[in-house]
């Protein structure tokens, strides 16, 4: 990325160059509004703004390395549990979600999560069971991740019988931040998007995107010696 912007810049200098070499006099000869001298400064200036970007770019990364937390090292665990609010075509849902996770590499975790829905003013509800994946691509004290998961849920409404089970698939979808606020507690915000299989009719064929709330709390790392504390 660092090479492709570099580039750009030099390639839009000299596109503006060779346009000027088309440009005429008062006596009808070819002559170029940038001179050798002028044309040298502008690669010279490009270059430098090159160098600036690739600084800055190794700083931010360097800045990531130094202050990375141990939280999202192999091995570590981690349990957290949250409320999720959402709403679609005029009816409003409250969620309460619950996640256990390990990771397998640097800022990589997967675990099981569990899930409750309710529609507000309905009997309707649901739950489901699944197994979920995030990445951790930014891992300091504020934390971005991306995830997504693979549920199997049961819907209960006044339109579905007692004794019938109405059962779907779901695929989860996520993208959120996460800040570091005591020594093994992080809170986090996230926007999840669900796709169904199938949905009981009284909530439409989705129940929309939602926004959900919680808190994670990191063990540490998982050993032969048992459980060790994340510095």
């Amino acid at each position: 990325m660092k090479k492709s912007l570099t580039t750009l810049l030099l390639l839009t200098c000299l596109s503006v160059v060779g346009m000027a070499q088309n440009r005429s006099d008062s006596t009808g000869r070819s002559k170029p509004l940038l001179d050798d001298d002028t044309k040298q400064e502008i690669r010279q200036k490009a270059n430098q703004a090159g160098e600036k970007i690739e600084e800055e770019v190794d700083k931010s990364r360097s800045y990531q390395q130094t202050h990375q937390l141990s939280w999202f090292q192999p091995g570590n665990v981690f349990v957290g549990g949250g409320l999720g609010l959402g709403a679609t075509d005029g009816k409003a849902y409250i969620g309460i979600n619950t996640r256990v996770g390990y990771f397998f590499q640097p800022g990589f975790t997967a675990g099981l999560r569990y899930d409750f829905d309710r529609l507000v003013g309905n009997k309707y509800h649901s739950r489901q069971i699944g197994a979920f994946a995030r990445y951790y691509p930014f891992r300091t004290r504020i934390s971005s991740f991306i995830g997504a998961s693979l549920n199997s849920g049961r819907e209960f409404s006044e339109n579905v019988p007692a004794d019938e089970k109405f059962k779907y698939t779901s695929v989860g979808l996520e993208i959120g931040a996460m800040a570091w606020i005591l020594h093994r507690l992080g809170a986090e915000v996230s926007y999840e998007n669900s796709f169904y299989n199938k949905i009981d009719p009284t909530v439409s064929r989705g129940k929309g995107g939602r926004i959900k709330l919680g808190v994670n709390y990191y063990f540490g790392s998982v050993g032969n010696r048992g459980l060790k504390l994340a510095r």
